[in-house]
C-alpha cells in the first residue's frame, strides 16, 4: 500500500483523440498549465493509437482534414494536420491526392500528436474507482484509484469515449464468435484464409459495410449475410446544410433545449453521422452484391425488415433468430461468426462516476446533467469539478458523438474553464 497520494490539479482519464486534444489546448494556453506539471493523463492502453482494431486497408476518414484536433481552435498550432504533412514531407504529395486522408494515415496523425505529450502520459494505466474525499462535511478532492497506484485531484477530466454498442440479444453470447468492431482485426488473426465461412453482419452504417467488403476481400471462399432493420445500406446526409449540425453554434442552441426537443433534433440529423454509408462504399457493396447475380455464385446476401428477436448457439454455429416487423414472417441465420457493426453509445452515468453518484444531478432522462462547459451539475457539497470531454451528446448535440469536429473547440472551452 503507497503511502500519501500524489496530488495534481487536474487527471483526465483517457489519452484518444479527445484527451490529445485537451493536451494540446492546455499546452497552448496564456497560462501554460501543462508547464508546472500539475496535469496528469491516464490510459489503459499502450498507447494512443487512433481505432487501432479498424484501421482497413482502402478506408478514409469522413471529415473535413481542418477538423484536426487543434485547428478549429488555433490555426498556427504546430500539432495541426497540415503539420504533420509539413514535417514528414508530404505536404504537396497530399494536396494531389483528390480524397481525404486515409484511416490509416489519420490514425498516424493523432498517435504523433500524442508523442509531444508522451512526459504527461501514463500508459497501461487503468483507473479501476474513483472516490470522494470528505473533510468537514463536503467532498474537497477525489481519489482515483488505477491499476498501478493512487492520485488526488480536484478537477476530474473523462475523455474515455463512448462504450461499444452490443445488442442485448447478443450480450450473454460466446464473445470469441460474436465480434463487435472494436475488436475487429485482433478477432481475425487466427480464422483460415481460404475456408468457407458463414459470417453474418449486424448494421447499417459505415463499419458494418466496411466490415462486409472486408470480410469478402479477405476470405475468397468467404459468404456474408448483411442484417438490416430497415431496408438496407442508405447514403449518409452529405449535404451542406444538415451537417451545420456540427457547426460550433449550435452547440450554446440545442444545450437550452429541452430534453423532448433535444431529442428530436438529434433523430433528424442522425443520418448526417450513423446509420449511413459514403457513396463509394455504396457503390463497392452493391456492386459485390450484383457481381454475385451476374456469375451464379453470390455471396453476399441481403436479409432486410429483419429484426432479430434471439440468438442461440450450437457447438459450432450461431443461430439468429428473426422477424419481419411488417409481415411478422420469422426465420433464422446461421453463422460461423457474428459481426457488430453497431456503432458505439454514451453512458447516461460513466461507469467510473458510481461511487459519485449520490452527489451528481440526474436530468429527466436519468442522465448526468452537463452544464454548457461540459461540466457535470452536482450537488452544493460537492467540491471538485468534473468535466465530460466527448461525453455529452444529449446535452450538447450530434457534433459531440462520434465526430473531429468540435474536438478542437471542446478542448479549449475546458481549458479555460479548468484553469
Amino acid at each position: 500500500m503507497q503511502g500519501t497520494p500524489d496530488y495534481y490539479d487536474m487527471i483526465n482519464i483517457g489519452f484518444g483523440p479527445a484527451g490529445i486534444a485537451l493536451a494540446c489546448a492546455l499546452e497552448e494556453a496564456a497560462h501554460r498549465p501543462l508547464e508546472t506539471g500539475q496535469c496528469l493523463f491516464l490510459d489503459k492502453h499502450p498507447n494512443c493509437a487512433w481505432h487501432p482494431e479498424f484501421l482497413l486497408d482502402g478506408t478514409d476518414i469522413n471529415h473535413h482534414l481542418l477538423r484536426d484536433l487543434v485547428t478549429p481552435r488555433n490555426p498556427q498550432s504546430r500539432h495541426s494536420f497540415a503539420m504533420y504533412l509539413k514535417e514528414h514531407g508530404r505536404l504537396y504529395q497530399f494536396g494531389l491526392l483528390g480524397r481525404p486522408a486515409s484511416r490509416n494515415e489519420w490514425s498516424d496523425y493523432v498517435a504523433w500528436v500524442g508523442k509531444a505529450f508522451a512526459s504527461h502520459v501514463h500508459y497501461e494505466e487503468e483507473v479501476l474507482e474513483i472516490r470522494p474525499v470528505t473533510e468537514d462535511g463536503e467532498i474537497q478532492l477525489l481519489l482515483v484509484m488505477t491499476s498501478r497506484g493512487q492520485y488526488l485531484t480536484r478537477n476530474l477530466v473523462l475523455s474515455s469515449g463512448s462504450t461499444p454498442n452490443i445488442p442485448s440479444q447478443f450480450e450473454q453470447m460466446d464473445c470469441a464468435r460474436v465480434i463487435h468492431t472494436s475488436r475487429y482485426l485482433s478477432s481475425l488473426e487466427g480464422l483460415d484464409r481460404q475456408a468457407a465461412w458463414a459470417f453474418a453482419v449486424v448494421g447499417s452504417g459505415q463499419s458494418a459495410g466496411e466490415s462486409i467488403i472486408d470480410l469478402l476481400n479477405r476470405f475468397p471462399n468467404a459468404q456474408v449475410t448483411s442484417i438490416h432493420r430497415s431496408s438496407g445500406f442508405k447514403i449518409a446526409q452529405l449535404g451542406q446544410f444538415p451537417n451545420q449540425a456540427f457547426h460550433p453554434d449550435r452547440v450554446a442552441y440545442f444545450h437550452k433545449l429541452g430534453q423532448a426537443e433535444k431529442a428530436m433534433i438529434l433523430e433528424e440529423v442522425k443520418s448526417t453521422n450513423y446509420s449511413g454509408i459514403d457513396v463509394d462504399e455504396s457503390q463497392a457493396l452493391y456492386s459485390l452484391f450484383y457481381e454475385g447475380l451476374v456469375s451464379n455464385q453470390p455471396r453476399l446476401a441481403l436479409k432486410i425488415f429483419t429484426h432479430i428477436e434471439s440468438a442461440s448457439q450450437t457447438p459450432d454455429k450461431l443461430i439468429l433468430h428473426t422477424c419481419d416487423p411488417y409481415t411478422l414472417e420469422r426465420s433464422s441465420v446461421e453463422a460461423d461468426y457474428v459481426f457488430l457493426g453497431t456503432g458505439y453509445k454514451q453512458d447516461y452515468v460513466p461507469p467510473l462516476l458510481s461511487q459519485l453518484q449520490p452527489w451528481l444531478s440526474l436530468g429527466s432522462d436519468n442522465g448526468v446533467q452537463v452544464e454548457q462547459n461540459y461540466r457535470l451539475t452536482t450537488a452544493p457539497s460537492f467540491r471538485p469539478a468534473i468535466f465530460v470531454n466527448g461525453l455529452s451528446e444529449r446535452s450538447h448535440g450530434i457534433g459531440e458523438g462520434q465526430s473531429f469536429s468540435l474536438l478542437a473547440m471542446r478542448a479549449g472551452i475546458l481549458t479555460h474553464s479548468l484553469f
